[in-house]
């Protein structure tokens, strides 16, 4: 008796697991492939599942964390009684080492999304122990350095410049044959071009402050075109933060500015929420100085944070209210800091970082 309960209780478990919602049962949620050779190029499963309700469904959209993932399903409707399937594909070509990486598969029969994983280890290219450790992300078969160009403290009027290293760790010579969507305000010297075996060169970057026109964290791609047989695009990343410069200004300058004030003390403690909670709170802006008051950007660190404002330019001694949404549906069970930063004129705190904790539980 005591066999089988503990049986019963088992096949109970694994049908609640695979069982997505009152329609749908997958054979398996996670996939490990073990240990796989970077050589390969890619790997890839198939994830299948079986309509058990009486309606057709359909998926909508699957999304994965992770650009290194391809998705491929079924695209028609999926009648009662039948089945469909979800193929992740993983490139393995520049990622050795360990990967868990989730697919989030949304279906026409609920808001909800269901979430696959793949994990594995990547076992890497034999090549890869002369590679020198300074270039730490590897890229099909080159390596580099760091693939985003940070320029974290620009004003409008600095030309500034930093450089990207590349390594050819792979059996041919490889080069750079062109640039794809470069923004007016970035430059690149390439130098030669060309890799060689175990050779490396150095892209500088450079950025034009003067050509950047949006103000506070903004990041932009630009396509390295190869002739690399294991991936023939590379990407990289510039990154901006522009920020006016109010260094030079002069006391009488400083004393007719703008003033920013918010009529809450810092940090805003939300305390306890349940998760998947939906709440509010409204902030009131006052400009104490004496010429206008330009809210030129509000940047939320979380997509979990949505907010409004009325008026973005205030008059001296008027104030404007800054509404803010918090949804933490998604957010995981801990305790959080999250952030609403306001990008002004006012020179003597242009940035404003509004720190909001909240203790989110089941």
């Amino acid at each position: 008796m005591k066999f089988l309960i503990t049986a019963t209780f088992l096949i109970l478990s694994q049908l609640a697991f695979a069982q997505v919602n009152n329609a749908i049962i997958f054979d398996k949620m996670i996939h490990d492939f073990g240990d796989v050779n970077e050589e390969s190029n890619e790997v890839s499963c198939v994830f299948t599942f079986k309509n058990i309700s009486d309606q057709p469904i359909k998926i909508l959209r699957v999304e994965t964390s992770c650009g290194c993932t391809t998705p491929q399903y079924s695209r028609e409707e999926i009648k009662p009684g039948d089945s469909g399937i979800i193929k992740a594909v993983y490139g393995t070509r520049g990622r050795p080492n360990s990967f868990n990486k989730n697919l989030y598969v949304h279906f026409s029969n609920s808001t909800a999304f269901q979430t696959l994983v793949i994990k594995g280890n990547v076992i890497p290219a034999a090549n890869l122990a002369k590679k020198p450790q300074e270039y730490t992300t590897n890229y099909s078969n080159l390596s580099f350095t760091q693939t985003i160009a940070s320029f974290p403290k620009l004003t409008k009027y600095q030309i500034l410049h930093t450089k990207i290293k590349i390594y050819n760790y792979n059996g041919y010579p490889i080069k750079i044959l062109g640039v794809k969507s470069m923004p007016d305000y970035v430059s690149l010297d390439l130098q030669d071009s060309l890799l060689d075996v175990d050779d490396s060169l150095v892209i500088t970057v450079t950025c034009d402050g003067s050509k950047v026109t949006k103000i506070g964290d903004n990041y932009e791609q630009i396509s390295l075109l190869t002739d690399d047989e294991g991936s023939d695009v590379k990407s990289i990343y510039v990154h901006t933060n522009l920020r006016e410069d109010y260094s030079k200004l002069s006391a009488k300058e400083l004393a007719m500015a703008p003033v920013l004030h918010i009529d809450k003390t810092l940090p805003l403690d939300y305390g306890v929420k349940t998760a998947g909670a939906r709440f509010k709170d409204v902030i009131v802006i006052t400009n104490k100085g004496k010429k206008d008051l330009d809210i030129i950007k509000i940047i939320p660190s979380c997509s979990c944070i949505s907010f409004a404002i009325a008026n973005q330019k205030i008059k001296p001694n008027e104030s404007v209210k800054l509404y803010i949404n918090i949804d933490t549906v998604n957010q995981s069970i801990a305790l959080h800091n999250k952030y609403l930063t306001i990008i002004s004129n006012d020179p003597k705190k242009p940035e404003m970082s509004i720190k909001m904790i909240m203790d989110i539980r089941r």
